[in-house]
């Protein structure tokens, strides 16, 4: 008799793909003495901004700010959605601890659903 439960399939998050140059990056802002909030911060913004006018969209008034994590960016994201007690957020399974704790810690609950296998998104025949 077979008393082992079957092992779920693996559904792998991607590796990052750092080279040399990503490297080299890293060193230099580490000796520069600025590891946060430092030029390379602010010019991210200021090119991460441009990157989305030239994309087409309206940046009139458009606020770019890098955050350290996407933890921190989910956090900064739902708060300005005023997302908070009462609120109902509804998530895939195929995510990162993260996403549903910060709506946790903001009060409003979490609703998981599961992905669609073929694409990995949330499967939206799904959500109640």
């Amino acid at each position: 008799m077979n008393t082992h439960a079957p092992t779920p399939p693996f559904l792998p998050f991607a590796l990052p793909e750092i080279g040399e140059e990503e490297i080299a990056e890293v060193v230099d802002t580490l000796r520069s003495g600025w590891v946060t909030t430092g030029p390379k911060a602010k010019r991210f913004e200021a090119d991460f901004k441009a990157w989305l006018g030239d994309a087409g969209d309206d940046i009139e008034g458009l606020h770019c700010i890098a955050v350290n994590s996407a933890t921190a960016g989910l956090h900064l994201a739902l708060e300005a959605l005023g997302v908070g007690p009462g609120d109902e957020v509804i998530t895939t399974t195929h995510t990162f601890t993260a996403t549903a704790e910060v709506v946790r810690y903001l009060g409003a609950d979490v609703k998981l659903v599961d992905i669609d296998p073929a694409t990995l998104n949330i499967d939206p025949t799904l959500i109640e």
